[in-house]
C-alpha cells in the first residue's frame, strides 16, 4: 500500500455501517440484509489505511431510521460526516436535527436494486430544502440516469456530486457523447464527482485495474478541484471478491499521479464539501 505524506488527514467519502444488530436492527422490510459491518470495523480499517476523516452514507437497507449513522458520528468527535436518505415523513426540524448531528448531504438513488424516489420534480423539492443548510446532493445511477438529472437541474445552486463515477463499465467502450455530456456538466463549479467503485466499474475484477485508469484520469481532469474519493466499505451487492481497501487507495493514487492532486482529491476538497 502507498503511503502518503498529506497535509491533513485523508478523507474516505463514501462508507457504510451495518449494526451491531442488537443496538440498530434492520426493518422488516429492508431492501437487503448485508453481514454486520459496524463503525468498530470501519475505524480499525481506517486507522490501518492512515485515513483520518470518513463520510457515513445512509445505507438503503436502513431506509429513513438515521439512528445507527448519528450514533457514530457522535462518537467521532466531529472528523466524520454523513448523507442521509430523505423522505416525505421528514420535517425541518428532523432535517436540523440530521445537520446538528453531522449530517452534510442527501443521496438520491437511481439504480434499479436501490429502493427511493424517481419522480425529478419531488427530488428537486427535497433538494431545495436543504439547501439552505449547505448541504450537497449525491447522485447515485449509471451514467444514463444521471445525465437527465444533470440536465433537469442545470440552474439548480448546490452542489450535486455524481457517485462511483455514474457507474460507468470500464470494460468496455466508452460511450463518447455521454462521457461529453458528463463532462460539460463538471464543468460547473457546483459539480462534483467521487472517484469512487473502481471495482465495481471493471465488473468485480481483481485489482490493480490498469484498464480502468484512463476512464478515471479522464473524469479527474474534468474536475480536478471538485473530486473526491471512497472506499465503499462494506462494499454491500457487489460482484465478484470483496475488494481490498489498501489497493483500492493505491490505485486513487496512480490515478492522481501526482502529490498535490492526491492532496486536492483526498483532503483539500473534501474538506471545502463537507464543512
Amino acid at each position: 500500500m502507498v503511503r502518503l505524506a498529506l497535509t491533513g488527514g485523508p478523507w474516505d467519502c463514501h462508507t457504510h455501517i451495518y449494526g451491531p444488530w442488537d443496538a440498530f436492527p434492520l426493518p422488516a422490510t429492508a431492501a437487503y440484509r448485508p453481514a454486520a459491518a459496524p463503525m468498530t470495523e470501519l475505524l480499525a480499517m481506517h486507522e490501518r489505511l492512515g485515513i483520518g476523516h470518513g463520510v457515513l452514507v445512509q445505507a438503503a437497507c436502513y431506509q429513513s431510521d438515521h439512528s445507527a449513522l448519528l450514533a457514530a458520528l457522535a462518537a467521532t468527535d466531529g472528523r466524520y460526516r454523513g448523507v442521509a436518505l430523505i423522505d416525505e415523513t421528514m420535517d425541518d426540524a428532523d432535517l436540523r436535527s440530521l445537520h446538528d448531528g453531522g449530517v452534510r448531504g442527501v443521496r438520491f438513488n437511481f439504480m434499479g436494486h436501490l429502493p427511493g424516489e424517481r419522480d425529478l420534480d419531488r427530488l428537486r423539492s427535497v433538494a431545495e430544502r436543504v439547501r439552505p443548510l449547505g448541504w450537497h446532493a449525491l447522485l447515485h445511477g449509471q451514467l444514463a440516469q444521471v445525465l437527465p438529472v444533470l440536465d433537469a437541474w442545470r440552474d439548480l445552486d448546490m452542489p450535486l456530486v455524481i457517485d462511483h463515477m455514474a457507474r460507468q463499465d470500464a470494460t468496455r467502450e466508452w460511450d463518447e457523447p455521454a462521457l461529453k455530456r458528463l463532462e460539460r456538466h463538471l464543468a460547473h463549479p457546483q459539480r462534483w464527482l467521487k472517484l469512487s467503485g473502481v471495482d465495481r466499474a471493471m465488473q468485480g475484477a481483481p485489482a490493480p485495474w490498469p484498464a480502468a485508469l484512463p476512464l478515471a484520469r479522464r473524469l479527474l481532469a474534468a474536475a480536478r478541484q471538485r473530486a473526491i474519493w471512497g472506499t465503499d466499505w462494506p462494499h454491500p451487492n457487489i460482484q465478484g471478491p470483496v475488494p481490498d481497501d489498501g489497493q483500492l487507495l493505491d490505485f486513487l493514487v496512480e490515478v492522481c499521479g501526482d502529490a498535490a492532486t492526491a492532496q486536492a482529491v483526498l483532503v483539500d476538497n473534501p474538506k471545502r464539501l463537507y464543512f
